[in-house]
């Protein structure tokens, strides 16, 4: 079996403040560190530095729209021309996939 990450899944951790809780724990133990922590480490650092950006061009709606569907499973036709124009919406979408998609995931493990 491989532990693989899609773009929902990752946009999904982050969105659900999972990413968050994975950056406190790495800086909790530093000291505890292999080559596969290691690449899982940058991996996580790098999810949060690239959605932080992200989201930094957002507005305080778009991002409870993000949490609501990522959080609580909220469908976005819920916030269509209520948020933002339905177009929009859509675009952002588009994008968000894009720069989560450009993220170098670790190499995949296989797991007996």
């Amino acid at each position: 079996m491989t532990n693989t990450l899609t773009n929902r899944a990752i946009i999904k951790r982050y969105f659900s403040g999972m990413i968050d809780i994975e950056c406190e724990l790495i800086e909790q133990d530093l000291e505890h560190s292999n080559k596969y922590r290691y690449e899982n480490t940058i991996f996580v650092k790098e999810i949060k530095r690239v959605l932080d950006e992200f989201c930094k061009q957002l507005t305080l709606e778009l991002k409870d729209m993000y949490v609501s569907k990522y959080k609580e499973n909220k469908p976005f036709i819920e916030f269509y021309n209520v948020v933002a124009p339905t177009g929009y919406i859509m675009a952002l979408n588009k994008e968000l996939n894009q720069i989560v998609n450009q993220i170098e995931r670790p190499q995949e493990r296989l797991y007996a």
